[in-house]
């Protein structure tokens, strides 16, 4: 075999040998963890808190871990899972997470991640999300000259009674053109109509000005009014429904957490003037 064949068969050989290296290359793409979830918030239930957040603009997401601490910045413990909803045209979707395994009048914090199919999970959420869950109801209260011992009623212990006991946080009478009011049971405790609320989780602090300079308000159907204890206790009343028997039916809830930062602020009460509060004339 000449020299020249023999250069070019080692030559052919080395071009083969490099194609084939070349067929064994690959593109590494890094498996990055999944984003964060955004706009995490809660609302406020009677031993139970609702946690929702946005899911995240990703395809590859498997479930939404939320988590829960005593404290805002560490200690946080699983709570909860929910399974990521298939969304091939990453629509913008809202979960929800209902922690029943809490205490009225105590607070806690909340903070969500997301995990994707590879087990890989991402930073806790960074919106600082607390709640303090309280006890509600529904009540129904009697104008004073229908029935005055049941046209009060003591938020601490959810029940009615006399509009003229001291235990009354409020109370509730009427005018002669049928127009009802909602009235305070003493001097040291405020009221506020926050106006039209289509549902009862729309109010969930309370404001820090606003509060009427008069002890008592017109009520409207689908109102929610807001109480300042004389004990510095938050509370909210929604009217729902006005009854053929002269009654008002109520949704309330009380904040169990003396001046909770949430709920009940360290606002300075406001300054009251002479006659602010309507005393009532019936008695027991």
């Amino acid at each position: 075999m000449s020299s020249k064949v023999l250069t070019l068969l080692v030559i052919i050989l080395a071009a083969f040998l490099i194609g084939c290296d070349d067929c064994n290359d690959y593109i590494l793409v890094e498996d990055t963890t999944p984003a964060t979830p955004q706009n995490v918030r809660s609302v406020t239930g009677d031993r139970v808190v609702w946690v929702y957040w946005n899911g995240i603009y990703e395809h590859d997401v498997q479930l939404y871990i939320v988590y829960r601490s005593p404290q805002a910045t560490t200690g946080y413990v699983e709570v909860g899972r929910v399974a990521a909803v298939a969304n091939q045209n990453l629509d913008l979707l809202i979960y929800e997470f209902a922690d029943g395994a809490v205490a009225n009048g105590s607070t806690y914090w909340y903070a969500v991640t997301s995990v994707d199919h590879a087990g890989q999970e991402s930073d806790l959420s960074a919106e600082n999300v607390f709640d303090t869950p309280r006890p509600e109801g529904i009540t129904s209260l009697y104008p004073t000259d229908l029935n005055p011992t049941l046209a009060g009623f003591y938020l601490a212990g959810g029940f009615r009674l006399s509009s003229s006991s001291p235990n009354a946080d409020i109370w509730m009478d009427r005018d002669l053109d049928d127009i009802y009011y909602l009235n305070v049971g003493n001097e040291a405790t405020d009221i506020q109509d926050l106006g039209y609320t289509s549902n009862f989780d729309e109010i969930s602090y309370a404001p820090e000005l606003g509060w009427s300079e008069l002890g008592y308000i017109e009520i409207i159907l689908g109102h929610t009014y807001v109480i300042w204890t004389d004990d510095y206790h938050f509370a909210k009343m929604r009217a729902v429904s006005f009854d053929a028997e002269g009654t008002i039916t109520f949704q309330w809830a009380w904040q169990s957490d003396q001046s909770n930062g949430e709920l009940c602020p360290g606002y300075e009460k406001p300054a009251h003037v002479p006659g602010y509060v309507k005393y009532d004339d019936y008695d027991d």
